[in-house]
């Protein structure tokens, strides 16, 4: 076991040190805030980044995806109003020549620039005003501009939140910013490679000083996300424009973190959490949604089994609905079990709410209804549904879904 210590400390984005961060209006938006978004390090940094999968991902994550290849990024530019997605050619043609701009203005390569975009899809971006406002965050750039950066992300619409650590072990200490942005829906499924390319409408910015060894900063990034923002979902839709990306400006006077070591253990353990709290408070701040619902498959055949169960247990509208007004409704978790597409034997599955079994052996379990329903108006609601097939395990985690829940906040 690895002995470290995680603190939650201010500055977001701006927490680790090397890194400067700006959120002007721009004018992409209607709204009076700040629309783009801007967040730079002090020198070139290791970076790592997940992409959607979706087929019509836009300009932005194609530009940034493609940059990512090198594994160095030094500025994350984030514009609203637009998600430059379904554009085309002069979709493409718009972010490579933002972020040229931009690059220019910092004064660093193209290719370590990175995109992300937000708002309207099948609308251009208005390249005048972006690449202005690009100057003009350029020359904002301070320590406490992370804020700014968080309202420029919700510019389009939905929630954001901040949230930043510091993680100390006996070599060392380093810090890790985070802000994420989404919009209901938002299902976060992110690939791993970052040849191929998540669904759901989800933007997360990750910074830290720490120093990272050549090739594990990836591996870092994807457990991470693949354990937070992948494990949770407020509903099921594709999106255009997630990404997550990750800069390491190894600016800590801490050691290299390298693979299996003391350090990048208590590394990945601290950005895990980071995620998981921003992922969760998302969702809690999805107007309308009063509580939490933890969905724990077991005894799957393997994990990809165990996982799929449990998005679709998680995703049922029907569930969620019935959860919103304290119902445990069963029923609706055999009926999203059948359509996951796992191996299943109907005859051994059980359901349990907390500690009240309401299934067993694939049939209603005779149970105290009382018990049940408080489970279901708890705060955060635990349901564990069992295959009884296999060894394998997986969570996620959703919301209730209350009337008002259903609305759709766009970018």
């Amino acid at each position: 076991m690895v002995d470290y210590t995680v603190a939650g400390v201010e500055g977001g984005l701006c927490a680790p040190r090397g890194f400067r961060a700006a959120g002007v209006a721009a004018g992409l938006t209607p709204g009076p805030g700040p629309d783009l978004g801007l967040v730079v390090s002090q020198q070139s940094s290791a970076a790592a980044g997940r992409f959607t999968t979706h087929p019509f991902a836009s300009a932005p994550v194609r530009w940034s995806r493609d940059q990512l290849r090198g594994g160095v990024a030094r500025a994350v530019l984030v514009h609203a109003g637009s998600a430059n997605a379904a554009t085309g050619p002069q979709g493409d043609a718009d972010a490579a020549a933002l972020a040229a701009r931009c690059a220019a203005a910092i004064g660093c390569p193209a290719g370590e620039m990175l995109l992300c975009g937000t708002g309207a899809v099948g609308v251009r971006l208005p390249l005048a005003d972006a690449a202005e406002a690009a100057d003009k965050a350029t020359a904002a750039l301070g320590r406490r501009g992370s804020g700014d950066v968080a309202k420029a992300m919700t510019a389009s619409g939905g929630v954001a939140r901040e949230h930043a650590v510091a993680v100390a072990w006996s070599e060392g200490e380093v810090r890790i910013g985070g802000a994420a942005k989404a919009s209901v829906p938002f299902a976060p499924a992110f690939d791993h490679p970052i040849d191929r390319g998540a669904t759901a409408t989800t933007l997360v910015l990750l910074t830290t000083d720490a120093t990272v060894e050549p090739g594990a900063l990836d591996g870092l990034l994807g457990r991470a996300i693949g354990r937070s923002f992948e494990r949770v979902m407020v509903d099921q839709a594709p999106g255009m424009a997630d990404a997550a990306v990750l800069l390491a400006n190894a600016t800590a006077a801490a050691p290299t973190l390298r693979a299996g070591s003391d350090g990048a253990a208590a590394f990945e353990s601290a950005l895990t959490q980071l995620c998981e709290t921003l992922a969760e408070a998302l969702a809690l701040r999805v107007p309308g949604v009063r509580k939490l619902v933890v969905v724990t498959v077991h005894g799957a055949a393997d994990h990809t089994d165990a996982l799929a169960a449990a998005r679709a247990v998680a995703g049922s509208v029907a569930l969620r609905a019935a959860l919103a007004v304290g119902l445990p409704s069963w029923p609706a978790v055999l009926d999203a079990l059948g359509t996951a597409g796992v191996a299943l034997d109907p005859g051994r599955v059980g359901v349990s709410f907390g500690p009240v079994t309401v299934v067993a052996d694939g049939r209603a379990a005779p149970h105290d209804e009382p018990a049940a329903a408080a489970v279901a108006a708890k705060a955060q609601v635990d349901l564990a549904v069992d295959l009884g097939i296999g060894p394998a395990a997986a969570t996620v985690t959703t919301t209730d879904l209350p009337p008002e829940a259903l609305g759709r906040h766009g970018g």
